[in-house]
C-alpha cells in the first residue's frame, strides 16, 4: 500500500509538471508526438490526434516530445511553424518553463485544499475541542470558552496557554474564562502526557477555515515559504555548512509511508512540499533539466544563433546519464539506511 501511494503521489506530479510542457507546447503551435508519464519501458500507449499517450514502467520522470527537439530525421517531414526548434525563443523559453512553474502552481492548490476544507489551527486563544476523560473535561471546561487568563497570567493567543501550561506542570491551574459574554473562574491541574512527556489538560484550539480567494492566497503564502527554506537548505548543502542528503525512490516510498501514519492532510502537506522540490529541481542549470535549456537560451539570445543541436543534445545526454547516476548511487545509499546492504 506504501508503494502504489508513493507510486501515485510521484506519478501525479510528474504528469502535472509534463503537462505543463504540453499544454504549453500546444499552445505555441508544437506538435507533441508522445507524451509520457515514467521512463523505460512502455505498459500502456493510445494513440489520440496527433499525440501518443503513454505509461512507462520506471515511476521516475516523463517527458512530453516534441517535433524539432531532438533533430530526429521524421520530423523534416513536419511544417516549420509545428517544430520546436523553429519557434523563437521566447516560445521555446515558456515551454521549458512551464513544467516547474505548473508544479509550484500544484502546490499552492493543495495547500489552498487544506486550508479551505480541512482549516488550520487558530492562534486565538479559543478552546475547539475539550477531550474526554482529561483535567479539563473533569473541571468543567466547553468548546467555544475563550482563556482570559492563567494564573493571572494574561493571555493573548493559543501558543500563550501552552506556554503558561508547560511552565507550570505541578501546579493547580486558576483558569479564567470568557463564556457567553461572562466570565467564569475554574480549577484545573495538568496532566502528564505519556507520548509527548509535557503537561496537559486536554483541550484544542478551534480550527480556522478560509474562503476560496483566501485559501489560494494562504496557499500562495505557504509555497512561498517552502520555497524560501528548501532553496536555503540547498545553499547550506553547496556551502558545505550542512551535510549534502538526499532520499532516492526507496527512500521516498519509506518517507511517504511514514507521513501517511500520521494522517492523509499530512500526506497531501508533503505532496506539496515534493511538488515544490520537483520545481526548484527541474530549474536548477544541469544539464538534461528544464534549468539548463534556460541557459542555452540564454546563450543564444546573446550569441544572436543558435548552438549547435548535435552539441547541445549531446550535453543534455551526457547530462541525463550523470542524473542516472545519480539516481543509481542515492538508491544505494537509501538501501544501506534501512540496513539491506
Amino acid at each position: 500500500m506504501t508503494f502504489l501511494m508513493a507510486v501515485v503521489m510521484i506519478g501525479v506530479l510528474v504528469f502535472a509538471h509534463e503537462l505543463g510542457h504540453f499544454l504549453a507546447a500546444k499552445a505555441n503551435g508544437i506538435l507533441v508526438l508522445e507524451f509520457a508519464v515514467g521512463m523505460g519501458p512502455i505498459l500502456f500507449t493510445r494513440q489520440f490526434g496527433e499525440t501518443r499517450y503513454s505509461l512507462r514502467l520506471l515511476p521516475i520522470g516523463g517527458f512530453a516530445r516534441m517535433a524539432g527537439e531532438d533533430q530526429d530525421d521524421d520530423n523534416n517531414l513536419i511544417p516549420d511553424s509545428r517544430r520546436y526548434d523553429k519557434k523563437p525563443i521566447y516560445a521555446r523559453a515558456l515551454v521549458s518553463i512551464a513544467g516547474p512553474l505548473t508544479n509550484f502552481l500544484v502546490a499552492i492548490l493543495i495547500f489552498a485544499v487544506v486550508f479551505m476544507f480541512v482549516g488550520v489551527p487558530s492562534s486565538e486563544p479559543l478552546i475547539g475541542v475539550v477531550a474526554p476523560d482529561w483535567p479539563a473535561a473533569a473541571a468543567g471546561l466547553l468548546a467555544g470558552d475563550r482563556i482570559v487568563s492563567i494564573s493571572g497570567v494574561a493571555v493573548g493567543s493559543w501558543q500563550d496557554i501552552q506556554a503558561e501550561i508547560t511552565a507550570r506542570p505541578d501546579q493547580v491551574l486558576d483558569l479564567v474564562l470568557e463564556r457567553a459574554g461572562e466570565q467564569v473562574s475554574l480549577q484545573v491541574a495538568p496532566r502528564t502526557d505519556t507520548e509527548s512527556g509535557r503537561p496537559q489538560i486536554g483541550i484544542g484550539p478551534s480550527i480556522d477555515r478560509f474562503s476560496f480567494l483566501g485559501s489560494i492566497s494562504m496557499g500562495l503564502q505557504e509555497t512561498v515559504w517552502f520555497t524560501k527554506q528548501i532553496v536555503e537548505l540547498l545553499v547550506n548543502m553547496v556551502t558545505g555548512k550542512i551535510p549534502a542528503e538526499g532520499a532516492g525512490p526507496i527512500g521516498m516510498i519509506v518517507m511517504v509511508g511514514q507521513v501517511a501514519a500520521t494522517g492523509f492532510i499530512n500526506l497531501l502537506t508533503f505532496a506539496a512540499i515534493i511538488s515544490i522540490q520537483l520545481g526548484l529541481f527541474n530549474l536548477l542549470p544541469i544539464p538534461a533539466l528544464d534549468g539548463s535549456r534556460l541557459v542555452f537560451f540564454a546563450i543564444e539570445a546573446v550569441r544572436g544563433k543558435p548552438i549547435d543541436p548535435e552539441k547541445e543534445n549531446f550535453v543534455h545526454f551526457l547530462g541525463f546519464v550523470l542524473l542516472m547516476a545519480f539516481m543509481v548511487l542515492i538508491t544505494f545509499k537509501d538501501l544501506q539506511r534501512l540496513d539491506i546492504f
